[in-house]
């Protein structure tokens, strides 16, 4: 009896100390899932924070540009995941299509084989944009865990993406949106993801004529951005 009651409580023993080691490993899941969905939520509280900081940021340049009849643009550097504000003279003149776009980038590269990067900016109808107050930082970082999914604005056929690479200095990969002092704003379409998943994030889309800018709490297709717009204008009598 003696011999029997000793390996039942050796029994009791190893079945509590299991079962302990099942509690101990269902209580470690649940507060794995809870860090992850916390976790989670701090990247979405800042993917948020910096989609509506560019949402405010141009609702600003418009009144800037008209109180001070200067042209604004945001500068976006895809790969390097930050954009800057820069202003510029209130003539500047931008591409209507990617054509001209196009173009342009062609004489440049030709017109700095042959003269320094100071001739070519000093003749250059795009140039002489500088970063400027009252935005006091000359940069705008994107937040840890977020990047661009791209931007789309009407000088390219397709949304620009970033490259993958890090930023080349000599060469970024920059897209740039305008403001203009009469009131107009480019239509651009921004898409700010979460760097492990491009199909998660925020999407801020700039309206042409009116200047409105919305943000909306998931990717969209820049295709579908502007869908309450109709293909044509209205048709005259006959």
């Amino acid at each position: 009896m003696t011999h029997r009651t000793a390996i039942s409580a050796r029994r009791s023993r190893a079945g509590m100390t299991l079962l302990e080691i099942i509690v101990v490993v269902a209580i470690a899941l649940v507060l794995t899932a809870v860090m992850a969905t916390g976790l989670s939520s701090v990247f979405s509280l800042r993917q948020r924070t910096a989609a509506s900081q560019l949402v405010t940021t141009y609702t600003l340049l418009r009144e800037e540009a008209v109180l001070r009849n200067q042209t604004f643009r945001i500068a976006y550097h895809l790969d390097g995941g930050w954009y800057q504000v820069e202003m510029g003279d209130p003539g500047t003149l931008i591409f209507s299509d990617p054509d001209q776009r196009e173009e342009y980038e062609r004489d440049r590269a030709s017109k700095l084989a042959r003269y320094s990067a100071e001739e070519v900016d000093a003749d250059d109808p795009l140039g002489g944009f500088s970063a400027v107050a009252p935005f006091d930082s000359e940069r705008v970082d994107l937040p840890n865990g977020t990047a661009f999914g791209g931007v789309k604005t009407p000088q390219y056929n397709d949304m620009v993406r970033p490259s993958g690479a890090e930023e080349d200095e000599d060469d970024p990969l920059v897209v740039y949106s305008y403001i203009f002092p009469t009131g107009f704003t480019e239509p651009t379409v921004v898409q700010l993801v979460d760097d492990d998943d491009d199909d998660r994030g925020f999407t801020i889309i700039v309206q042409a004529m009116t200047g409105s800018v919305r943000m909306e709490p998931e990717v969209i297709d820049y295709r579908d951005a502007f869908g309450d717009h109709p293909d044509e204008g209205p048709g005259f009598p006959q």
